[in-house]
């Protein structure tokens, strides 16, 4: 299985982020914007280890733009921002109701919402033309054990 990181250069905050999705986008779908939590309490109620953007459409397709920190013994600040992209939330509801009712009831959800969605790329591609962005692909699982590097 081969992971896609999306590593960015300028280090951009969520609201950045926010702005120029926004701003290219404009009221054609919904945005949802959650912050990560700073204080202990915070983080116990909250639950939100990143800063996070999700572009809703509707119930089943919401694309989520998550900004991490992640550890770089490499740079001098010891750490890089990266970026990542989920298609996987559903609404509250609907996430629900696909759990729960089964392969058949999955098939439904599907031909009522469609299977796939041009939000998916469109959201992807603004935040990678706008940002300086380098894209790493490493192999994951097993068989990159036994791969000579």
């Amino acid at each position: 299985m081969k992971v896609t990181v999306f590593k960015a250069i300028d280090d951009p905050t969520i609201d950045d982020i926010e702005k120029v999705i926004k701003d290219k986008l404009g009221d054609k779908y919904t945005y949802k914007s959650s912050r990560k939590a700073s204080s202990m309490a915070g983080k116990l109620l909250k639950g939100s280890p990143e800063d996070s953007i999700t572009v809703i459409k509707n119930a089943y397709h919401r694309y989520v733009v998550l900004l991490r920190a992640d550890k770089d013994p490499t740079s001098a600040s010891g750490m890089y921002t990266t970026i990542h992209f989920s298609s996987a939330t559903l609404a509250g509801w609907l996430g629900f109701l696909h759990r729960e009712v089964g392969f058949i009831g999955r098939i439904i959800i599907r031909a009522i919402y469609g299977n796939d969605d041009p939000i998916y790329n469109e959201v992807k591609t603004i935040v990678t033309d706008n940002f300086k962005i380098e894209e790493e692909t490493f192999d994951t699982g097993i068989g990159s054990l036994f791969k000579k590097g």
